[in-house]
């Protein structure tokens, strides 16, 4: 290999690498993002309320930090959840090697 395959392959790494990031759905958890994989629950607030038999659940995916959908309010959650009242509210980090992030917000209550 010549030095100029060398420097092309050490950039397209590094572009790879720096693209690869873009996804990851972990990015604002306490726990932090994990580059390889992530798939992982935190507690964001527990109420004074009777725990509740109702959940829900909202997403928000990302794709190469290109293109995001979804809903992930605490208001979508509690109405997939048909819930008026709650009981707590936790976050799920899902993301792999930052190609795709997934963060869902779930609500517990009545």
């Amino acid at each position: 290999m010549n030095q100029k395959h060398i420097l092309l392959s050490m950039l397209t790494g590094i572009s790879l690498l720096t693209l690869s990031a873009c996804a990851t759905g972990s990015a604002s958890s306490a726990t932090g993002p994990g580059f390889i994989y992530s798939d992982h629950y935190e507690g964001v607030m527990v109420t004074a309320n009777q725990a509740g038999r109702k959940r829900g659940e909202a997403c928000t995916q990302n794709i190469l930090g290109l293109v995001t959908s979804g809903d992930a309010t605490l208001s979508a959650a509690m109405k997939r959840g048909s819930i008026t009242v709650i009981s707590s509210v936790d976050r799920y980090y899902n993301s792999v090697l930052g190609v795709w992030g997934k963060m869902c917000t779930i609500v517990t209550g009545n």
